[in-house]
């Protein structure tokens, strides 16, 4: 079974939520919700990088120490 929660995905979900927000064709009620949910998505995706950068800079220190 396919992961629905991945770091592409929620991109995806952000663009969609950021063309609707564009489009202001539905109820304020509605586009302050995408809006909310949409932080909450650029939120994890900003978490995800962090802790991707995170990985990137503990791998390249660790092997940099090997070849020194």
């Amino acid at each position: 079974m396919k992961n629905k929660d991945t770091f592409e995905n929620k991109l995806q979900k952000l663009q969609e939520i950021v063309e609707k927000l564009d489009s202001a064709e539905e109820p304020i009620e509605d586009l302050i919700k995408s809006y909310e949910e949409g932080m909450k998505i650029a939120g994890d995706c900003r978490t995800f990088l962090e802790t991707a950068e995170n990985k990137i800079i503990d791998i390249t220190k660790k092997y940099s120490e090997k070849n020194n």
